[in-house]
């Protein structure tokens, strides 16, 4: 008898696994959930989730048809009630923040055609702003009462017929203008991140409890939630309006005893600002899981001094394919290696290629020629909602995603992150990649972080920026610049430079990069600055 293919094996066990993690939750009184105002344990995530389903099922969503439903939340736990509906159920489900402005809700909604609105959110303004686009239903905090909870299903869940490429869930992206992106990934592309999981964190069954740090809206997230959901962990949730409380959330997961820490690397870096960040103080938190954003040196020589003999993850991958794609456990040698930090092998039933239609860039420093990555294989999803040219630019075959990234395999195969192809541009006739700029500004000592952009005169490409995360001084600067000047070209030192400014994140976590270009472009004057004549910047 012939033995079913990983891809195959996945078309006959999606419901069945959904199925057995959701029903190991009946009945557990563990924590499956703390929040600001409580807890939520696993039989009640259960219970309330299938009262959820069938009310859905029986009401707003009755019908054949399985339209996606937009789960409207932050970091409360209706929203994870609402989750597990929605995907038993059938219903691709949709997250939505609550700062969302509501034409941009409008627009989601009728880029997916939404079936429902589900609000896991004490604002009730929405409501009336939304009432005439689709039926929306309100997820009571507190449940139903407690006949209604005694009700709860134990025997097997029914199926609801889905299919392995169905979609289970869709990102819209924050950053597109006009149409919204929305970003579909099947059940099939889920569960092979799920089996992932289980082989990367292979220590996760003894550990006591799992961050949230991540927005909903953003998939990193289904690293945290995922994690704790194999192995009923709970999960310690940051409000994203209490992101400066350092000191608040610290005391929260030493007292939740948090094991695994997930964020972009601009979370991490507010929070090493904290000296209570220690392994002292979070003796339970051994593994840091890193994805979103260029995980730099500088913080994982953090990392490893203020956590001796943590474990540091690097991940990379786009929304597209299901979260991430790569990983690798960053060591002494790689912080020592002169290139940037590895972003990992690449995971099981996925490979990494690179397109043979793109063209190389030259290698630095002797290393293989960059090209565009692609990666081919089942974490590639869906593809876009009704957008049939970006579906057949980014998608050119089943299962094969173009990232627009630039990136490189080592001879040991471990690949390497360049930068995006579309960052190139030019600056009075010269060719410039402002990834490849920024690589070399955030690699010189003292750089947490930066930022580097075209600055413009009369709407013409004059020279560079570049805005610098930490603590840095005029002199500073001047000295980062004349690093950056024995490296490089003249052309490729930015002219203009600037420090000591308000850090933000956007909606992903990651650092806002237009907020600060924005921001600090309108007001120089009062920022930290370096501006380096045309005269001097040929002499450094």
């Amino acid at each position: 008898m012939a033995v079913p293919s990983r891809h195959e094996a996945i078309q006959f066990k999606v419901e069945e696994r959904l199925h057995a993690i959701y029903q190991s939750f009946a009945g557990q009184t563990r924590v499956s959930y703390r929040y600001a105002g409580g807890e939520l344990s696993y039989a009640q995530l259960y219970s309330r989730a299938a009262i959820l389903r069938h009310e859905l099922a029986n009401g707003p969503l009755a019908g054949a048809a399985r339209p996606p439903v937009l789960i409207w939340g932050h970091k409360d736990p209706r929203y994870l009630i609402a989750y597990w509906a929605c995907l038993t159920g059938g219903w691709a489900l949709v997250p939505v923040e609550p700062e969302t402005p509501v034409e941009r809700v409008r627009q989601i909604a009728s880029a997916c055609g939404a079936g429902a609105l589900l609000i896991a959110d004490p604002d009730t303004r929405i409501e009336a702003q939304l009432a005439d686009l689709v039926p929306i239903v309100r997820i009571d905090r507190d449940g139903d009462g407690a006949a209604r909870a005694a009700n709860d299903e134990t025997g097997p869940l029914p199926s609801a017929g889905i299919n392995p490429h169905d979609v289970a869930y869709i990102m819209f992206s924050s950053g597109t203008l006009g149409h919204p992106k929305g970003i579909q990934v099947s059940y099939a592309n889920l569960i092979d991140f799920i089996d992932w999981l289980a082989l990367l964190l292979p220590e996760a069954a003894t550990w006591q409890s799992v961050s949230g740090n991540i927005r909903y809206c953003f998939d990193v997230s289904l690293f945290e939630i995922w994690t704790a959901w194999l192995h009923l962990l709970p999960v310690t949730a940051l409000d994203h309006t209490d992101l400066a409380n350092s000191n608040g959330l610290i005391q929260r997961l030493a007292a939740d005893r948090v094991s695994l820490w997930v964020s972009t690397p601009s979370i991490i870096r507010l929070y090493l600002k904290n000296p209570r960040f220690t392994a002292e103080t979070l003796p339970e938190c051994r593994t840091f899981l890193f994805c979103g954003e260029p995980l730099t040196k500088i913080l994982v020589r953090k990392l490893f001094e203020r956590f001796p003999g943590c474990r540091v993850i690097n991940t990379y991958g786009p929304t597209e394919c299901t979260v991430a794609v790569t990983a690798v456990d960053i060591t002494e040698a790689h912080l020592a290696a002169p290139q940037e930090l590895p972003i990992g092998y690449a995971r099981p039933g996925t490979t990494l290629e690179h397109l043979s239609q793109s063209e190389p860039m030259a290698g630095d420093g002797g290393e293989p020629l960059a090209g565009e990555i692609c990666i081919r294989g089942l974490s590639v999803g869906n593809g876009y909602i009704n957008l049939p040219e970006k579906q057949a630019a980014a998608f050119p075959e089943p299962e094969l995603y173009r990232t627009g990234d630039w990136g490189y395999r080592a001879n040991d195969g471990l690949w390497y992150f360049k930068g995006r192809v579309d960052r190139e541009t030019k600056i009075q006739g010269v060719r410039v990649d402002l990834d490849d700029v920024e690589m070399h500004v955030r690699s010189l000592p003292g750089v947490d972080d930066a930022v580097v952009s075209v600055y413009s005169l009369d709407g013409q490409p004059r020279a560079l920026n570049a805005f610098v995360l930490g603590p840095h001084n005029q002199a500073d600067l001047r000295t980062l610049a004349e690093l950056l000047a024995a490296e490089l070209p003249p052309y490729l030192v930015p002219r203009f430079w600037y420090a000591d400014f308000d850090v933000k994140l956007n909606n992903n976590s990651k650092l806002d990069r237009k907020e600060i270009i924005t921001t600090v472009g309108k007001a120089r004057s009062r920022y930290v600055h370096c501006v380096l004549a045309a005269g001097v910047r040929r002499e450094l």
